[in-house]
């Protein structure tokens, strides 16, 4: 689904990552991990094309995002593979009520009122928030944000998610409701793509890690099972 040519990112004149190659199947679950600041934010950017590789390509679907964004007809369809849930989840949400939030993105692909109002039933009773459909977004609380967020990606079934932090700031509950969600997604095909620092409690589910250290390391699930020092080495994160 992903395939990612020498892939750079600079700050300024300072590599965020050294140069990565990697392909990404389609329904792979891929977790990032990497200290603060090792670049796994930025990873997801530059999937999601808010940003621009400073050296390589990153080809969706054997065409490059550079060729998906040259127009709008195309950067539209792009998007419509993806979900996408910021660390900071108040930049994505602005609409006036919880509902209005949901049904954003199937008005903008124009489904009838009777197949949005469905969806947003059906994502608010998932992530048990149904009391929350009137109320305004930017008066929730973190956690409540987050699950408003994460149902709006919900609600337009995309091919692709990618998740940054989605299990910061949840409680064990709403954690827990969580993984499950993702762990059903993908179950259902779903590419995942999502960085965290619990590793350990998603290990049966993810398929492979993509490590940000000194360098930029895939390891499978079988690899890290049989590697007691690299399992120590992911605790620590």
């Amino acid at each position: 689904m992903y395939r990612v040519n020498h892939l750079v990112y600079r700050y300024q004149t300072k590599p965020i990552f050294s140069p990565c190659n990697l392909e990404i199947a389609r329904g792979e679950y891929l977790v990032l991990m990497g200290d603060n600041g090792s670049g796994k934010s930025t990873f997801l950017n530059l999937l999601a094309g808010f940003l621009k590789p400073s050296e390589g390509t990153i080809y969706f679907m054997e065409q490059s995002l550079t060729a998906w964004k040259k127009d709008p007809i195309h950067k539209k369809k792009y998007y419509a593979h993806l979900g996408i849930l910021f660390q900071e989840t108040d930049t994505q949400l602005f609409n006036a009520t919880v509902y209005d939030e949901l049904a954003f993105g199937p008005r903008q692909l124009q489904l009838s009122e009777h197949e949005t109002a469905k969806r947003i039933n059906d994502c608010l009773n998932l992530l048990k928030i149904t009391h929350l459909s009137n109320q305004v977004p930017y008066q929730l609380s973190g956690g409540e944000k987050k699950k408003v967020a994460f149902a709006s990606l919900l609600v337009m079934n995309p091919d692709v998610y990618l998740l940054d932090e989605p299990f910061a700031g949840l409680t064990k509950e709403s954690e827990k409701l969580f993984k499950k969600i993702i762990k059903n997604l993908h179950q259902l095909g779903k590419t995942i793509i999502l960085s965290t620092h619990d590793y350990l409690s998603i290990c049966e589910e993810a398929d492979s890690i993509l490590l940000f250290d000194s360098a930029v390391t895939r390891y499978s699930k079988e690899e890290i099972e049989a590697n007691a020092n690299l399992l120590q080495h992911l605790k620590r994160y």
